[in-house]
């Protein structure tokens, strides 16, 4: 049964990350705040992490994450690849906005994901899971689940949306727009982590006798 869950959970975490990368364009209001698609489902590969960890260890978290960035960089490829394959659609307007989806940036009538969207993407992942499960496997030593998890989620992303605004945004937009980006991806993933942290404690409500004795111990 907790292979079965560990399979899942990983699967769920390459389907999330692959998912959010494909969403990334579209730009979306929220009580006033402009916001990417993919914030409402990025935060969640977050909860997968920690839930792997908690479950299996650190070791396992650690190979969730490289099995997610394997994939990741792979999706990234065959994107390239598809992008710039002959259209098979009818009319120039249909292929403009299938591609417009997959490879928003476009040089010298090529289609290409955008580069600084890429390496932001990989490179804001990898470390600010690596930091999630590093913080998650040090906390819960010491404060129970949902504490552990919350401060490792919150924290972890607020670096992955730091890291990523700083690689996609320099050069692109002026300082006020990157500040301003960067609320508005805190507010959505503080409120994301209070979600975040209450499905974990679902996930993982069988461990809390465990748990309890083991903060006894220590007392």
């Amino acid at each position: 049964m907790k292979d079965s869950r560990k399979l899942f959970f990983m699967g769920l975490l390459t389907a999330l990350l692959i998912f959010s990368n494909i969403v990334a364009a579209k730009i979306t209001v929220v009580a006033k705040l402009p916001l990417p698609c993919s914030v409402f489902i990025y935060p969640f590969t977050f909860l997968c992490v920690a839930i792997i960890t908690h479950l299996y260890g650190a070791k396992d978290g650690m190979k969730s994450i490289a099995f997610a960035l394997i994939t990741q960089i792979i999706f990234f490829g065959f994107s390239i690849l598809v992008a710039n394959v002959p259209n098979q659609v009818d009319t120039l307007a249909e292929a403009n906005s299938i591609q417009a989806i997959l490879a928003p940036e476009v040089t010298n009538g090529i289609y290409h994901p955008g580069f600084k969207l890429m390496i932001g993407a990989i490179v804001s992942f990898g470390v600010s899971q690596l930091i999630n499960v590093g913080l998650y496997t040090f906390a819960k030593k010491y404060t129970f689940k949902a504490v552990s998890s919350a401060l490792s989620i919150l924290i972890a992303l607020l670096i992955d949306a730091v890291i990523f605004v700083a690689i996609t945004g320099i050069g692109n937009i002026s300082g006020n727009t990157i500040g301003i980006t960067l609320i508005n991806q805190f507010v959505a993933r503080v409120i994301l982590t209070i979600v975040s942290v209450i499905i974990f404690c679902i996930f993982t409500i069988g461990d809390k006798k465990k748990e309890d004795k083991k903060v006894e111990k220590k007392a």
